[in-house]
């Protein structure tokens, strides 16, 4: 046996150890990461339900066509003024963290 390539017990639970740790960090960070993704999703899925219910129903319920045209029009503004704000924000922290691992 080469004197050079001796096994060394020792230095390699070492290293499967460290190899170990950073797979399960790497696992909890993309657990981590995900769980912000689904995170929008559900606060603009909540924030849709409100929207409509306080700007469409609420105005249909009156049952003022004044209303119900001032409510479709908030509703849209709010929807494209926030909720568009958010999928931007969802789509740029996904490829930010897609960019993270793969590069």
């Amino acid at each position: 046996m080469n004197p050079k390539h001796q096994f060394d017990f020792g230095e390699e639970f070492i290293h499967q150890m460290i190899e170990t740790i950073e797979y399960v960090l790497g696992a909890i960070s993309n657990t981590a990461s995900y769980l912000r993704l689904w995170a929008l999703s559900l606060a603009h899925g909540q924030l849709s339900k409100v929207f409509l219910e306080k700007c469409i129903i609420g105005t249909v319920e009156t049952e003022n066509p004044a209303f119900v045209v001032v409510g479709f029009f908030l509703f849209a503004n709010v929807t494209v003024g926030v909720l568009m704000c958010m999928d931007s924000l969802e789509c740029f922290l996904h490829a930010l963290r897609l960019h993270w691992v793969e590069f």
